[in-house]
């Protein structure tokens, strides 16, 4: 897999709505890397990890779309 450099910007993200906490009643366990804290029962999303994942995941995509590979 080639690696390409998506301009992901946490400003961007912001500006456009992600969503970056939700209610520490509800979550997933296997969310738990992603969570950067925990205030007044509420999880915040580390964004930074989640640009850089972002990231991959269109590496993947581009990838399998320039195979031809159906998604």
């Amino acid at each position: 897999m080639t690696r390409r450099y998506w301009n992901i910007h946490l400003e961007e993200m912001m500006e456009s709505g992600v969503r970056f906490d939700h209610g520490t009643k509800k979550w997933n366990p296997r969310t738990a890397p992603y969570i950067s804290v925990k205030r007044k029962g509420i999880h915040i999303t580390n964004l930074t990890r989640t640009a850089r994942f972002l990231s991959e995941a269109c590496d993947l995509v581009f990838d399998a779309a320039s195979r031809g590979k159906p998604f």
